[in-house]
């Protein structure tokens, strides 16, 4: 029987970047959606993570790891803290969304690039960075850049706008060790984005279907 992940999706618009990774990478792997967009439109409307919001995550969670999954993924790029909470007695392995891009940039170096369409996710994602610095006793930098116009219109469905302003501001992101694209929505831009000798893009579904396939396969 092949293995099943689970894709955990607070935004339906992070499935199918996610899909494709494994589709590339570990192919044999079974991937399916389990998706409650309720988180993310709270979110996005202006009601901050809280208790609640905590306790809605690790439910759905609880609930995907009861669904005979070998392992569990949650694509949304600000919930990373209710996620490492809730999965402490989930028995399967359970991965925030970019934790093994995190693994991979370190394995790049120390000089990091972010590039993303949201200050939450920047936000979260050099946080997150910055600690497992501190935990591995490395210093680091980070640029970091928000192309916050390039959101709207992945929103509305018009990737082709999204994917254009995204490979336009990643071109000028350059003199690093790796370049993360901060959200799992981000991950089919980069087969877009030139390749720049020295810098990998790094992209949130290509880790962690690469860790998965380590774990698992």
């Amino acid at each position: 029987m092949a293995v099943r992940i689970g894709v955990v999706a607070p935004m339906l618009i992070t499935i199918d970047p996610m899909g494709a990774a494994f589709d590339e990478i570990w192919p044999e792997a079974e991937h399916l959606a389990i998706a409650d967009e309720t988180l993310y439109a709270d979110f996005a409307g202006g009601r901050p993570i809280t208790d609640e919001t905590y306790s809605r995550v690790s439910d759905l969670l609880h609930y995907a790891a009861t669904t005979r999954c070998d392992g569990l993924v949650f694509t949304g790029s600000v919930f990373g803290d209710p996620v490492a909470r809730a999965r402490q007695d989930i028995k399967i392995p359970v991965l925030t969304s970019y934790e093994a891009m995190i693994e991979e940039a370190f394995e790049a170096g120390t000089r990091f690039a972010i590039l993303s369409t949201a200050q939450g996710s920047m936000t979260n994602l050099s946080a997150d960075l910055e600690a497992e610095a501190k935990r591995r006793g490395v210093g680091i930098t980070i640029d970091g850049h928000v192309a916050a116009e390039a959101r709207p219109p992945i929103l509305a469905g018009d990737i082709e706008t999204h994917d254009r302003i995204v490979v336009e501001a990643a071109a000028k992101m350059t003199g690093c060790d790796c370049l993360m694209f901060a959200q799992v929505s981000m991950g089919l831009t980069a087969k877009k984005v030139a390749n720049v000798p020295g810098r990998p893009v790094l992209t949130a579904p290509e880790a962690t279907v690469r860790k998965f396939k380590r774990l698992l396969g």
